[in-house]
């Protein structure tokens, strides 16, 4: 230990020898027990009240759907299950497209298409090593 850890530590325990342990008064557990008491309970928002009544209810919109599979919703009629694999598809088809392009747009850059991949990388490297690397003083006295 340095010189200096060594005077702390004397001035903590001098600090430390001249003062003696308070005990709290008889009825302390029981007044702060009072308080406790007294507080009022957190309100709990309505869906974790609701919890299984919402679970319930999806439920049976799910067997609802899976028993009479054809409605008629503002006059389009559709299955369910078709309905899904075609919202499906689309959000498929419409997600490709968005990635095409924008690699397209990459791809025309040329040689600058590698320089922006490669900074995001290295800042999120360095940012990473900075979040998980103890400050510079602590590995020094460690």
């Amino acid at each position: 230990m340095a010189t200096k850890e060594l005077q702390h530590d004397e001035a903590i325990r001098r600090l430390l020898s001249r003062t003696k342990l308070e005990m709290p008064s008889d009825d302390f557990t029981y007044r702060l027990m009072e308080r406790v008491t007294a507080e009022p309970e957190p309100a709990k928002g309505w869906l974790i009240r609701y919890q299984w009544i919402v679970l319930f209810a999806a439920f049976s919109v799910a067997v609802l759907l899976l028993f009479f599979p054809v409605w008629s919703w503002f006059g389009l009629e559709f299955t369910p299950v078709k309905f899904l694999l075609f919202y499906t598809g689309e959000a498929f088809r419409i997600s490709a497209l968005w990635l095409g392009e924008t690699l397209s747009r990459l791809g025309n850059m040329g040689k600058m298409m590698y320089l922006l991949p490669v900074s995001v990388a290295i800042l999120l490297l360095v940012s990473v090593d900075q979040a998980l690397k103890r400050p510079a003083h602590a590995a020094k006295q460690a």
